[in-house]
Parts: structure tokens; C-alpha cells; sequence
């Protein structure tokens, strides 16, 4: 496990080799089979059904690998804006993900497959390439098979990547991070381009999944790299270092440029900021990570109810904060942090903390909500007017208000980040950063598990026979309990078809706009598929920054059915208003004010929806 690992195993002899290889073939068998087991019954579903803990953003993103192969191969124009949603202005794409690496890359797929097959294919292999990924480089690191699996284990049974899976299709796409992280070892070790090159694949997958990991590799990325080269002297010196990082930069630039225009064009178009307190609640807390896996079938469902301090009438967003990595994990990699040895340890404790302290947020949480520290009302004054003035001359321009009432907060960097980078306005969820936790604390538990066997477990004198049936029973005991824990039982399946209300909508003649109630209805992903079925233009939409925008500015849809709201909607020419009553709130007396109202008339109630003609 020295920082000469690479060198030594290209100089074992071929037996050896091959016996590598062995290793490599055993790992992705391993992994194709756990991830069949672990995602029953979508095989026998596949092309009916996807993943899903609701139906929420998987028809989003089936939606979007439709559109693009509909419009280019098709109608043969442009993905990137969809004319008929949020009628009349039309709907630009990159108000959400746009995944390229679904929509793009998966489109000779979703031409002769279909979206439904494809999205699943891509799902699946998320499994299997990122275990691979993550035995790949501890197996090169420590010639440990057993540790290599358990590693690759981890990160794919990680609550983090398994509730992604159950819908969120470009956060659930991480096998770029570990391929990211096998390059840029290779390249620490070796100074080769071609790991180089790997490492720029592996950012570009990740990249093109999702810009969260985008922007976590671009700040997390360079910590494990120059802990990885020390001194840094080495790299300023080192011609062919600099090839390399040339190379790798130019893949990357390639690859990106084409995506980071359409954003940047957006970006002129519609400038969205996610208010602080916004995001204080959707960061993560030191607590989310050592609180019991929330998924396990014996256990997950108290912890999601009583940890996870999420408000109770939405218990689904509990889903987003489940991030326990289980306690075999981190036992393995404190293991690892301290008895691994330098260089790559070294580097994976780095790069695990900074992507920890970075899914905290802007300020230092605990539960959902920042800390506040007891003090004087003005003490809290004068602190929060010094921050102020910091954040207000930064380019950012932005106050430091604090939500959790009179105390003082804690910032963290990425307060500094989100002033200094203005874009960083529009990021949400920091707790995203949980990928790249996850993923480096199961790299070290590997790294433990290697060590803990050369230390604690095997001793030089023993027999062959002996040593090998000890490594079999520690490797299968301690990968047997990781699964147990990591274990989420049954995922849920949601079938892939369209509302009684779209089918009726598809039967009236011509060509007309609707309108949805209440807006959180019309603002929610699956609104997208719907839309494919019915055929009408809409006068909403969703993505992940668009509900901000369209709420700030068209205030008067919030109180419908109003005159200005319903002016608003004859302006685009909405000729029916469907009202969403599973969407509506406890007590909502919405249908009974739209049923008062004398320019709607009811015409339909197809399970759950009500329809309304809106009259001249």
C-alpha cells in the first residue's frame, strides 16, 4: 500500500497478472449480481417500470430522454427547448439537468430500446461500473480482493446512492467519481498520461450526470490530488505533468463546453437565487452521517422518522437527508485513517473532509436548521452586520441573515464559496456532497479491511492452507454484515403510464393550453411525461431552478381564481384549468371556490382531477 504500489504490481509476473485479472472478472460478476438482487423485481419489469419512491422526478428524466430522441431523430430540431410547456414563452431544458449522459450518450438506446429499457439499463450499471471502479483502485492499492469488494460494497449499497437510484436519475449516475479518483491514483503513482486521460473520463461521466458532482469534483478533485503529489514543487517541476494535466484539461474543455454555453446563455436569460434559509434546510448535518443506514427494513423507518428531524406532513424529504453510511464503514475507515499508512490514505482523509465540511452548507447545522450559540442580542447584531458587509462586497452581493433565531451562527466555506462564485446562488442541495463522502470513507474502509488483515489477522508463520481459509471467513463475514446493514429492502417500482385526466384531455379535438392547480402540482416533475401523452400545450412546467423563477414572477397564479390570475391565464390562451386534488393541501377549500367561481365551469372528475373550462 505504498506510494509504489502501482510500480510493484506492473513488475509481478504474469501469473500474477493474470491472477489480477481473475480478480477484476470476479468483482464485476459479484457486482452485477448483488445490484440484480438488490434492485428485484426490476428485471422482469423492464420495460414497463421504473425505480421510484414516488412518482416524482423519474418521469422527468424518461421525459427527457424521449424529447431528445423525438426531436433529433424526429422533427430533427433542437433538444434543448420544448415549445408546447410553459406556453406561450416555451420551456429552455437547462432550467433543470439537462443529462447528457442519459440523453446523449443513451440515445442510440432509447432509438432502438426505448426510454424505459434505457433509463433502467443506465440505473443498473451505475451499480456495476462504480463497484468495479471503487475495487479497481483499492484492489491496485493494497492487492486485497476481499477489501476491494467490501469498498465497492459500501459506496453502491450507500443510502446516498441507493435512494438516488429510486428515482433521481443524475445523481444516481456516480460512477464517474470513482473513476475520477482511479485515474488520478494511477496518475500519482505512475506520472502516465493514460491515467491522466482516465481521470478527465472520469470527471466528464460525472460531469455529464450531474453538475452537482461537476462542481464537487472541480473543489474536492484537487485536494486528493495535491495530497496525492507532495510536494507540490514535484508537479511545478515535472514537464510531463504538466503534458498530462494539458491533456486531461483539453478532454475535459471539449467535453463540457457545449453544456456549459446552454448554461451560460440561460443564465443571461434568468438569473435565480435560492434564498440562504432555503438552503440552510437542504444542507446536511454531522448527525445525518451517524445515524443507523435509514433504509434497512428493520430499522429505516424509525430512523427516518425520529433522526431526521424533516416536518412530518412531508415525510418523503426525510429520503434526501438518509446519508448514514452504516457503522462496518466507519469502523473499517477510521481503521484505514489511521493504520493505512501515507499517500493515498493521507489524500482520501483530505478529500473526505473537505467534501464533509462543504455537504454541511453555508452555516454549521444540526438536524435541518443552523446552530446558534447563546449570546447577547448585541453581540448577534454586530456579528450579523459584519458578515453583511463582507457578504454585500463580495461579488455575490448578498446580506447574512440568520434563520435560527437570536444566537450566533456558525459559517463555513461554502458561505465564502457561494459569495465569492455569484452562480453558486442557485445551488440548493450541498448535502450532495454526501456522494464524495460516501465515496471516500468506503475507499478507506477498504484500506482498513487490508490493513486490519495484515495486522490483526494473518501472521507470517502461518501455512499457506491456513492463511488462505482465514482471509476467505474474514472477507465473507465482514462483507455478509455490510450488506446486512446497508440492505434496503424492496425498492419500489412505479409503472410508466399516463392519468385518466390525459387520456381525456388527448380526446378532445384541436389544439388548446392548460393550466394546473394547485401549483405545486403543475410545477412537479412527472407534469413533463404527462405532457407527452395528452399532446396540449401547457402553461407550466418544472426543473430544478424554474418553480423559484415562475413563482417570483407571476405572483397572481398563487391566488387563483382571482381576476388577475385568471387574466393571466386567458393571455395564454388556457382553455382548461385542472384541479389536483391529491396535490391540495389538508383542508384546502380550493375546489369549492373554483366551483363558485362564474368563469370556470366543471365539466370532468377523472380520478382525482377535476377539470374546468375557463369561459371568454
Amino acid at each position: 500500500m505504498s506510494d509504489n504500489a502501482g510500480a510493484r504490481l506492473s513488475r509481478l509476473p504474469a501469473w500474477t497478472r493474470r491472477r489480477g485479472l481473475r480478480a477484476h472478472a470476479l468483482a464485476i460478476a459479484f457486482f452485477s449480481l448483488m445490484t440484480l438482487a438488490v434492485t428485484w423485481p426490476l428485471i422482469i419489469h423492464f420495460n414497463s417500470k421504473v425505480p421510484g419512491w414516488y412518482i416524482a422526478d423519474n418521469y422527468e428524466y424518461l421525459w427527457k430522454m424521449w424529447w431528445f430522441k423525438h426531436t433529433l431523430l424526429d422533427l430533427h430540431q433542437s433538444p434543448l427547448i420544448a415549445p408546447q410547456l410553459f406556453y406561450p414563452a416555451g420551456y429552455e431544458l437547462a432550467n433543470s439537468e439537462l443529462v447528457p449522459l442519459a440523453t446523449v450518450l443513451g440515445l442510440p438506446l432509447t432509438w432502438l430500446w426505448g426510454e424505459i429499457p434505457t433509463y433502467n439499463l443506465i440505473l443498473l450499471l451505475s451499480f456495476v461500473v462504480s463497484g468495479w471502479a471503487v475495487f479497481a483502485l483499492v484492489y491496485n492499492l493494497t492487492g486485497n480482493t476481499w477489501g476491494g469488494l467490501l469498498a465497492g460494497a459500501l459506496f453502491v449499497l450507500s443510502p446516498y446512492h441507493v435512494v438516488r437510484y429510486g428515482g433521481i436519475l443524475p445523481l444516481s449516475s456516480m460512477e464517474g467519481l470513482p473513476l475520477f479518483l482511479l485515474g488520478a491514483e494511477g496518475w500519482a503513482q505512475s506520472g502516465r498520461r493514460r491515467w491522466a486521460v482516465l481521470a478527465a473520463i472520469g470527471f466528464v461521466a460525472a460531469a455529464w450526470g450531474s453538475l452537482y458532482y461537476a462542481l464537487g469534483l472541480a473543489l474536492v478533485g484537487p485536494v486528493y490530488i495535491l495530497l496525492r503529489r507532495r510536494p507540490l514543487r514535484a508537479i511545478l517541476g515535472d514537464r510531463q505533468a504538466w503534458i498530462s494535466l494539458g491533456v486531461a484539461g483539453g478532454i475535459c474543455i471539449a467535453a463540457l463546453l457545449p453544456i456549459g454555453l446552454t448554461y451560460m446563455s440561460l443564465s443571461r436569460k434568468v438569473s435565480v437565487k435560492i434564498p440562504l434559509e432555503d438552503v440552510d434546510f437542504w444542507s446536511a448535518s454531522f448527525t445525518d452521517y451517524l445515524i443507523p443506514p435509514g433504509l434497512n427494513p428493520i430499522w429505516g423507518e424509525w430512523v427516518r422518522t425520529h433522526l431526521l428531524t424533516v416536518p412530518p406532513e412531508y415525510p418523503q424529504i426525510g429520503l434526501e437527508f438518509v446519508l448514514g453510511v452504516g457503522f462496518v464503514c466507519l469502523v473499517y475507515a477510521a481503521y484505514g485513517a489511521r493504520h493505512a499508512g501515507s499517500g493515498p490514505s493521507q489524500a482520501l482523509v483530505g478529500f473526505t473532509l473537505a467534501a464533509l465540511v462543504l455537504s454541511f452548507g453555508p452555516r454549521l447545522h444540526w438536524g435541518r436548521y443552523p446552530i446558534a450559540i447563546p449570546a447577547p442580542t448585541a453581540w448577534v447584531d454586530g456579528f450579523e452586520r459584519l458578515m453583511s458587509g463582507i457578504g454585500n462586497a463580495l461579488p455575490a452581493h448578498e446580506p447574512y441573515l440568520t434563520s435560527a433565531g437570536k444566537g450566533l451562527t456558525v459559517p463555513l466555506p461554502a458561505l465564502l464559496l457561494r459569495w465569492i462564485l455569484p452562480p453558486l446562488k442557485g445551488i440548493r442541495a450541498w448535502n450532495r456532497f454526501a456522494a464524495f463522502v460516501s465515496l471516500g470513507l468506503a475507499c478507506l474502509a477498504g484500506l482498513g479491511y487490508a490493513a486490519w488483515i495484515e495486522r490483526e489477522v494473518i501472521r507470517p508463520s502461518e501455512v499457506a492452507s491456513r492463511r488462505k481459509s482465514k482471509l476467505a471467513a474474514a472477507g465473507i463475514i465482514v462483507l455478509s454484515l455490510t450488506v446486512l446493514e446497508l440492505w434496503p429492502g424492496k425498492i419500489p417500482l412505479q409503472p410508466v403510464e399516463p392519468r385518466a385526466v390525459d387520456l381525456w384531455l388527448a380526446s378532445q379535438p384541436e389544439q388548446f393550453t392548460i393550466m394546473e392547480l394547485p401549483l405545486n402540482s403543475a410545477l412537479s416533475s412527472p407534469q413533463t411525461l404527462y405532457s407527452r401523452y395528452h399532446g396540449k400545450r401547457t402553461a407550466f412546467a418544472d426543473g430544478t431552478y424554474f418553480p423559484y423563477w415562475y413563482r417570483q414572477e407571476y405572483p397572481e397564479l398563487a391566488e387563483c381564481p382571482g381576476e388577475p390570475c385568471l387574466e393571466r391565464l386567458r393571455s395564454w390562451g388556457v382553455r382548461y384549468v385542472l384541479l389536483n386534488l391529491d396535490a391540495s393541501p389538508p383542508g384546502s377549500e380550493l375546489e369549492t371556490v373554483l366551483d363558485a367561481a362564474r368563469e370556470l365551469r366543471r365539466v370532468a372528475s377523472l380520478d382525482r382531477v377535476v377539470v374546468y373550462e375557463l369561459l371568454s
